[in-house]
């Protein structure tokens, strides 16, 4: 997103930023400027921000600092959101053919020595575009509406499917945390700083990075996200597969009542509990069939032409 040069401050606006300020400043001490924030558009990374979204992002970033790269750094600081609004514009169209919204912000800053190159550099454009570091609570594909962050579909975003663009929708935002002067803007997924990396991670290089490590190992926010959507993804294939398991050992004790009835079951059953799931399914199969051979499935009124009776004799006195 980008800065627009607007310089100029009212009264109200005035009022509105000392919100932020532990004393009254004066219209002369600070410099005022408009913030394009993020957009519903979709970026770089197949990416895009709900309308609704914006619409809560708003109120989450009044106050919120201002500073460079995301470099979470005090010293880094640089001026703070006092207005934000979301702006929509029916003659522009995303590429998802909505029309095209924006969060918009009013920023300042205190009039230094030291910022004084700064101000210049946004009045002349050099300092322009920005993104913002937030959070959301899903990231919905375009095509299916799953959750693409807990592994739920098998789109790859950036790919069409039936004519559809796959994407990845930002919704129902929880947090902002700040917003940074960047070189290469991008809005990226939930929870993670919004500057466009080449080569984006993924979870499988991220895991073989941890892998590889023979020291301590930092990971960007990006990273992080990514690593906790694959764990939950794993915590749910988990409980599915113990279910399975305990449903295959079930069986099994069954069967083995059935066709070894002399075996001490607890304790085989124990011995079971070692294999995986693939063993535990041929024992399964194994066993159900001794059992059938022992005892195979008859009709209790099964009729026997042999048996049937051709004379009268059981109705005779």
């Amino acid at each position: 997103m980008e800065t627009e040069n607007q310089s100029g401050i009212s009264k109200q606006e005035l009022d509105g930023l000392n919100r932020f300020s532990r004393r009254q400043l004066t219209e002369q001490e600070v410099y005022v400027f408009s913030v394009t924030l993020c957009d519903n558009d979709v970026d770089r990374d197949f990416e895009c921000f709900s309308v609704s979204a914006l619409q809560a992002l708003a109120p989450l970033f009044e106050g919120k600092t201002g500073i460079f790269d995301h470099n979470a750094k005090s010293t880094l600081q640089t001026a703070r959101i006092f207005k934000t609004w979301v702006e929509t514009d029916k003659s522009k169209k995303t590429a998802n053919n909505e029309n095209y919204s924006a969060l918009k912000a009013r920023a300042y800053m205190v009039r230094t020595s030291e910022n004084e190159a700064l101000i210049k550099e946004i009045e002349g454009g050099i300092k322009k575009e920005v993104s913002v570091s937030c959070s959301v609570a899903s990231a919905k594909c375009s095509v299916c509406g799953a959750d693409m962050r807990r592994r739920e579909c098998e789109h790859i975003r950036g790919k069409t499917y039936s004519g559809k663009l796959c994407f990845a929708e930002l919704s129902e935002p929880t947090d902002a945390y700040e917003w940074s002067f960047v070189a290469v803007p991008a809005q990226r997924a939930a929870g993670v700083t919004k500057n466009f990396e080449k080569g984006r991670y993924t979870t499988e290089n991220t895991i073989e990075i941890i892998r590889s490590a023979k020291s301590a190992v930092s990971l960007s926010a990006s990273q992080v996200e990514e690593i906790k959507g694959f764990i939950e993804s794993l915590e749910g294939y988990a409980a599915d597969a113990k279910a399975y398991r305990k449903s295959l050992l079930s069986d099994i004790e069954r069967y083995a009542h059935i066709a070894m009835p002399k075996v001490d079951f607890k304790a085989f059953v124990r011995c079971c509990e070692c294999l995986n799931a693939e063993e535990l399914k041929t024992l399964c199969s194994q066993l159900k069939a001794q059992a059938a051979a022992a005892f195979p499935a008859e009709t209790q009124l099964a009729f026997s032409a042999a048996k049937a009776q051709t004379d009268n004799k059981a109705f005779k006195i």
